[in-house]
């Protein structure tokens, strides 16, 4: 077989393979929250702080607004697959969500959750003060949203933001 027939075979392989490697790659924070949808979310003014790996497959971002006697933050956790199914507690999806939820309602000084019906498999918000917690289950693992300053209702933009595909 001649070398440029088999160099095309290659390439073509590479080429249809590519995709499939882009899609099975994790999700990360950085790729389920643009600073385009924190704005539209919770406002502009928003300085990424950026994000991080912090243990195997588990990432944070978090956001800063301050200045003009505005101090507000928001920080998304997200935990993939790899990381849920190494927790030696929770390794589902449901137990990985709701060891979240629960312990965002232990520091809440008696407040519980609230279901956010439509977003991701499922999603809850804790009250809490000055912080808002909201935990988002998706398909492909759990995001863990801490916002500091915000209300319910942007915090609840920001889970929409985060479950979206």
């Amino acid at each position: 077989m001649p070398t440029s027939v088999i160099r095309l075979l290659l390439v073509s392989g590479l080429l249809l393979v590519a995709p499939a490697v882009a899609r099975a790659q994790a999700p990360t924070c950085m790729t389920l929250l643009t600073a385009d949808e924190l704005t539209k979310a919770v406002g502009a003014g928003f300085k990424e702080m950026g994000g991080q790996a912090r243990d195997a497959g588990e990432t944070e971002c978090p956001w800063m607004l301050r200045g003009g006697g505005a101090f507000k933050t928001v920080a998304v956790q997200f935990y993939d697959l790899t990381a849920v199914k190494a927790s030696p507690a929770s390794p589902t999806l449901e137990a990985f969500f709701e060891m979240i939820v629960s312990g965002g309602e232990a520091v809440a000084a008696g407040k519980k959750r609230e279901t956010l019906a439509g977003i991701g498999q499922k999603a809850a918000f804790v009250p809490t003060d000055p912080q808002v917690l909201a935990v988002v289950q998706r398909a492909d693992g759990v995001a863990r949203i801490v916002g500091n300053n915000l209300t319910k209702a942007q915090i609840t933009a920001v889970a929409r933001a985060v479950a979206a595909p």
